[in-house]
């Protein structure tokens, strides 16, 4: 074994110790220092073939096996084979009645096929959003033309007072001419159908989602509560912060909130997956920036209206729908900011009884809404109560031409429903359908196979014998039953661990030699697994192991990281049984000619591998870095550092004073 040199130290005893301990050190080992310098024995450096193999211990397992699993719920009808049973490939092994499966197959169809239509929906919603915005685009850059040119032909010099968004409420008052081009503008609507099931009176079972403003509802409002059917897939919450506030992000709960925690979401709207009766809060706090006081300008107008847009696309994803909604809103609005009345609560309710009637009417068509219709109407009305119109109305009654304040607000309401279409036209909902198609479908495929396997019962894939056997006749089975055991112990390996350093020395194809209680036998590496599994010492046993010269240490531990490798046994006989433990040794390079030095004469240390070198004309030796390669059970492979016909000592003391010192030769050996 190659030595392994200790760190030099300074120790100080009693002289008498040290005398001892020189006399029994000179005693038992016989090392005696002449005149003439340290008596040492040589090494004639020569060539050599250096055998590498990796030794290691594993089990003998069957080549072939197979774990029948149910995998769902069953009833067992037969149980054909019990434990050591022998069986023919194709031989039936267990039958069960597949009743029960046909009520969740026909589930997951019907899951399947609302996905479908919910993507091919959300597909058409899409491109009709798309279509819709690119044209509300082309009309708001005709408007903006038309205000340059407006603004243009202003030969009377205005003053306008400076304005500040007191709230992010909006809406606006104007002359009757305004208030009258208000209430009856339009814009088309976009025709497209809506498979998104209706939440009233239909019977299925719901989810509950609970939004909340923290601290309290003074600092903003919070759309997208209510109670929604269990196949909803997505929706979008709104946290809108009223005037003196900022919003923060959403939280799971208060108390995450006052822990520090990251918030589920930084941005006002945000995307939920209802997967279950859900709960967050969305956090404001106080914006020591805004001002309470001051007249809005168009800007906020505009802000305002897509704002109200923004909160109430949650409650559908059919465009036709939310359009309709939109110019009710607006309408409704502009006639009461024509009749005086600029209270948002009193607004609110105005527009809440509009969209009411449209439903009863069946201008808006209530299945459409992803909410319950009731739901949807309060989160319409919380919307719009969230505008300051008294502010707004001052903004726009200050300025000094009314027919550039027309356009400009006409302009405003384009821009909000153009927000609408493009956030409808972004590959947002299209993905989430798809991923909804992709696993369901995932899951129906599934479980047809497994209605198919069981159908049929269980067969016999290959000869072999029945090793396990844990269902029983009359018996109901579940997702985690075990099932029937089948292994061809015709076939038998070896199953073995290899570490991180010997894991790249092992091909497959390579010859080996398995060893066990009853004798050896000849084999080849069959497979060697991709990923490694287990825990981290095992690198420390071979790191160890590497520099003694011996590989496998950490297959001789349960905690060593390690990559599964199965080594087939050649001619297999009866004394070889399926369990036992096994000795194996993988042949994994052979190097012929090459100049060799016998482990006993290394010393190993941190910085490297090192000889002492023997110089004859000068009677000494000198410490020798030398660079290895191969390694056997006997010696290195020297790849650098020595040349055959070099003499070394042949084995090394750990305790040398000196790098270079003259020796006295009482013996010499060629290896």
């Amino acid at each position: 074994m190659a030595t392994v040199k200790k760190s030099k130290k300074k120790v100080i005893v009693p002289i008498c110790i040290i005398l001892v301990i020189a006399i029994v050190a000179g005693t038992v080992f016989g090392v005696v220092k002449s005149k003439s310098g340290e008596e040492v024995k040589l090494n004639t450096i020569a060539t050599g073939d250096i055998y590498e193999k990796v030794s290691l211990t594993g089990d003998v397992t069957a080549g072939t096996s197979k774990e029948y699993k149910v995998g769902t719920v069953a009833t067992v009808k037969n149980v054909n084979v019990k434990v050591g049973d022998q069986v023919k490939k194709g031989d039936v092994l267990a039958t069960f009645d597949t009743t029960s499966l046909d009520g969740q197959v026909s589930s997951l169809q019907t899951s399947y096929n609302d996905a479908v239509k919910n993507y091919n929906t959300a597909v058409a919603n899409q491109k009709s959003a798309k279509n819709s915005a690119a044209s509300l685009k082309k009309e708001v850059n005709y408007l903006d033309k038309k205000i340059a040119k407006l603004k243009k032909k202003m030969t009377k010099t205005t003053t306008t007072k400076k304005k500040k968004t007191t709230t992010t409420k909006a809406a606006s008052t104007t002359t009757g001419s305004y208030s009258q081009w208000l209430s009856t503008s339009t814009t088309k609507a976009t025709t497209s159908a809506s498979t998104t099931k209706p939440t009233t009176d239909d019977g299925k079972p719901k989810y509950t989602v609970s939004l909340t403003a923290y601290p309290s509802a003074v600092c903003g409002t919070v759309t997208g509560s209510g109670r929604y059917n269990q196949d909803v897939g997505y929706i979008t919450a709104i946290a809108t912060p009223n005037a003196g506030w900022q919003f923060l992000g959403w939280y799971a709960n208060r108390a995450a909130y006052l822990a520090g925690d990251a918030p589920l979401a930084n941005t006002p709207a945000w995307t939920i997956h209802v997967t279950g009766d859900l709960s967050y809060i969305a956090v404001f706090t106080e914006d020591t920036n805004s001002s309470t006081t001051g007249n809005a300008t168009i800007n906020d107008i505009a802000n305002a209206l897509i704002q109200i847009n923004n909160n109430i696309a949650s409650i559908t994803n059919d465009i036709k729908t939310l359009t309709t909604i939109s110019q009710i809103i607006a309408t409704t609005i502009s006639g009461a900011i024509a009749s005086g009345q600029l209270n948002s609560e009193a607004i609110a309710n105005l527009v809440g009884k509009q969209v009411q009637k449209a439903i009863t009417d069946g201008i808006i068509d209530s299945t459409k809404f992803i909410v319950e219709s009731g739901v949807a109407v309060d989160m319409i009305k919380a919307a719009v109560s969230s505008i300051d119109y008294r502010a707004l109305a001052k903004g726009v009654s200050d300025s000094d031409n009314a027919v550039l304040t027309g356009c400009e607000i006409q302009r405003a309401i384009l821009a909000a429903q153009y927000e609408v279409y493009k956030t409808q036209g972004n590959a947002t909902v299209v993905d989430a359908q798809k991923s909804a198609v992709d696993v369901s479908k995932k899951a129906l495929d599934a479980m047809k196979e497994q209605q198919t396997a069981l159908k049929n019962g269980w067969t016999a894939d290959f000869d072999g014998v029945i090793t396990a056997v844990d269902i029983n006749p009359d018996s109901q089975t579940t997702a985690l039953t075990s099932g029937i055991t089948l292994e061809n112990h015709d076939i038998l390996v070896a199953t073995v661990s290899l570490s991180e350093y010997d894991v790249h020395k092992v091909k497959v194809g390579m010859k080996a030699k398995v060893t066990t209680a009853y004798g050896e036998y000849e084999g080849e590496v069959a497979t060697i697994a991709p990923t490694a599994t287990g825990g981290s010492s095992g690198s420390i046993l071979d790191s160890v192991g590497s520099m003694a010269g011996i590989s496998g240490l950490s297959s001789l531990t349960d905690s060593g990281a390690g990559v599964e490798c199965t080594i087939e046994i050649k001619n297999p006989d009866e004394n070889i049984i399926a369990g036992f433990d096994a000795d194996v040794e993988i042949q994994t390079g052979s190097y012929l000619g090459v100049t060799v030095v016998p482990i006993e004469s290394i010393t190993l240390e941190k910085t490297g591998s090192y000889v002492y070198l023997y110089n004859e004309e000068d009677k000494t030796v000198t410490k020798t870095e030398i660079k290895t390669g191969a390694i056997s059970d006997t010696a290195y492979e020297v790849t650098s550092g020595l040349k055959p016909g070099d003499k070394i000592v042949s084995s090394p003391k750990t305790d040398y004073k000196e790098d270079t010192f003259k020796v006295k030769v009482v013996d010499s050996t060629t290896k």
